[in-house]
């Protein structure tokens, strides 16, 4: 029996998809698809025209692109899902059924259950968890092949890392990683927010579920200060200056070093004092605070710098989705 765990941490700038299948649980299908969905436009490159209709949605009668066809074809300057309500938008119903249809795509198989974990940022997790929940069947149950099985389960985003650190990537409890005998910190820096936690010997602080700006902030002010200097400021131009430090300009590598670090700093700065006033005295005597999201790679150094027990993984773009994908590994082991 082929049984699937699916996690779709639907970022704001990139939804990050990790699958695996019960009967191979440590191996992966990872994806990241660019937050943008624009309606579908005529191609007459045959090769292109190809390549997007694996990017290609039809939505109420409509034809969408979305994900790097989206990103390519529409010459974007911003990535969709900038508010608060974005999960109840066509934009998002998109690109849910899109990233679904990638993973079935990618496994080539039939799984008959199939487990599917997605995220919520912590502001928004209680007032929108049963309308994800309820969004999520409605669109993916016609997707389902006779004899297959969904299950939906709502995530908070500031949960996953959690899951992350105590879950093996198998889907078996890590038996070296106590969390009812540990406290851990939170920080997952998304695009639209940054989230917080803090878990006290299994138990979830309430107090400490909070959500400041994200990512947004910075490709806010380096897409401003970049216009001001009369540089490109195409979206996938701002990305590969805030990943990479750098742009190709005339053939030349550019660097953008400075320009991302000026942009950076009030972001920098807003995540710090949230962090300090969420954890405070407390962040000395905790096991840990784990650091995840798209925003880690740019302020884990300062971060640990101001919280020496701060760690982070390899992937922290990917810890959510990862997280979130080993939960529905081991929620896949009970019937």
């Amino acid at each position: 029996m082929k049984n699937m765990s699916i996690a779709i941490d639907g970022g704001h700038s990139m939804f990050k998809v990790r699958a695996a299948l019960s009967s191979a649980p440590e191996a992966r299908i990872s994806l990241q698809i660019p937050t943008v969905v624009i309606p579908a436009i005529p191609l007459t490159n045959e090769q292109t025209r190809l390549r997007a209709e694996a990017e290609t949605v039809e939505l109420d009668g409509r034809k969408y692109f979305f994900g790097e066809t989206a990103l390519r074809q529409g010459r974007s300057e911003g990535f969709f899902g900038q508010n608060a309500n974005w999960i109840e938008s066509p934009q998002h119903d998109v690109l849910l059924i899109g990233a679904w249809r990638k993973v079935m795509h990618a496994f080539g198989a039939i799984p008959v259950r199939i487990h599917l974990v997605m995220g919520l940022p912590a502001k928004y997790f209680g007032a929108q968890k049963e309308i994800l929940r309820k969004r999520i069947v409605a669109l993916l149950t016609p997707q389902l092949l006779p004899g297959q099985t969904l299950r939906v389960m709502v995530q908070s985003q500031a949960d996953a890392p959690l899951q992350w650190l105590s879950i093996r990537a198998n889907g078996t409890p890590d038996r070296k990683r106590a969390l009812d005998n540990e406290s851990w910190g939170v920080i997952e820096i998304g695009h639209f927010t940054t989230d917080f936690a803090l878990s006290e010997r299994g138990a979830m602080m309430e107090y400490a579920v909070a959500s400041c700006a994200g990512m947004h902030l910075v490709y806010d002010a380096l897409s401003s200060a970049m216009a001001a200097e009369r540089l490109p400021t195409a979206l996938d131009v701002v990305e590969t200056a805030v990943r990479t430090r750098q742009i190709k300009l005339f053939g030349k590598p550019h660097d953008m070093g400075p320009m991302l670090d000026a942009a950076t700093s009030g972001f920098e700065s807003a995540v710090l004092d949230e962090a300090e006033r969420i954890f405070g005295e407390k962040a000395a005597v905790l096991d840990g605070i784990v650091v995840g999201g798209g925003g880690a790679e740019l302020l884990f150094g300062k971060l640990r710098d101001r919280f020496p027990n701060a760690i982070c993984g390899d992937e922290p773009r990917m810890m959510v989705a990862e997280g979130f994908c080993r939960l529905g590994l081991m929620s896949l082991a009970y019937p």
